[in-house]
């Protein structure tokens, strides 16, 4: 096939094309008006270290993977839960609901909370930060000065936004889909149309030379 042919397959089958893109993206809409609304907000904490060394860098990592395990610990988000009245258990703020995010080389530690309610979250990331923080302190009780590392609030979750759905993008998506599978359906039902339409596609496809045509006379 040439390039005028798919030009004028396009231009016969514009509308099927067209309907596909539109019905993606409208059940793409529709999806997102079903789906639970969840706010994400994140609290930020710097990991300071008393002792400098070469080693830092590694110390630093065990450790926040430590702090990380001993924050997301049932027993202590059953508690931060009891503590900000929620009716979550640990199993369920587990489950993709919240993350703690150790950053060795920026020496920070982010608590990430995705929560269906834009007020409890901010709320809930900053309360198992500050749980973090605190049993930071009971470890650092029984170090030795140099030993110690500390957690300092360098950014409360003060700020909200709308994790999911994200209905532009999905409806966008959506749109996507909708053209390739609009695309595929004009060209298969183009491949099983075996009509002629033109005088082109008589000399085309039979061989013949077109010497004239009978107009169409209402």
């Amino acid at each position: 096939m040439q390039i005028i042919d798919y030009v004028n397959i396009l231009r016969r089958r514009w509308w099927i094309i067209v309907l596909a893109a539109v019905v993606t993206s409208g059940s793409a809409y529709v999806f997102t008006r079903f789906q639970e609304r969840l706010y994400r907000s994140e609290a930020t904490y710097l990991v300071l270290a008393n002792q400098l060394d070469n080693g830092l860098s590694i110390v630093l990592q065990n450790s926040m993977n430590s702090y990380r395990e001993l924050a997301l610990a049932p027993r202590e988000l059953d508690k931060v839960s009891q503590q900000q009245g929620l009716d979550r258990s640990a199993e369920w703020l587990l489950n993709k609901h919240v993350a703690i995010q150790p950053l060795p080389d920026e020496r920070k530690i982010v608590v990430q909370v995705t929560y269906p309610d834009a007020e409890v979250a901010p709320r809930l990331a900053n309360a198992i930060g500050q749980n973090m923080v605190g049993l930071v302190a009971s470890l650092n009780s029984s170090l030795e000065g140099s030993s110690r590392i500390n957690l300092r609030e360098l950014q409360p979750a003060d700020r909200v936004s709308l994790y999911w759905p994200q209905t532009r993008v999905i409806v966008a998506a959506g749109g996507i889909l909708g053209l390739v599978i609009g695309l595929l359906l004009a060209f298969v039902l183009e491949a099983l149309d075996s009509t002629l339409k033109s005088a082109t596609d008589i000399e085309r496809f039979v061989g013949l030379t077109t010497l004239g045509a009978i107009p169409t006379v209402e």
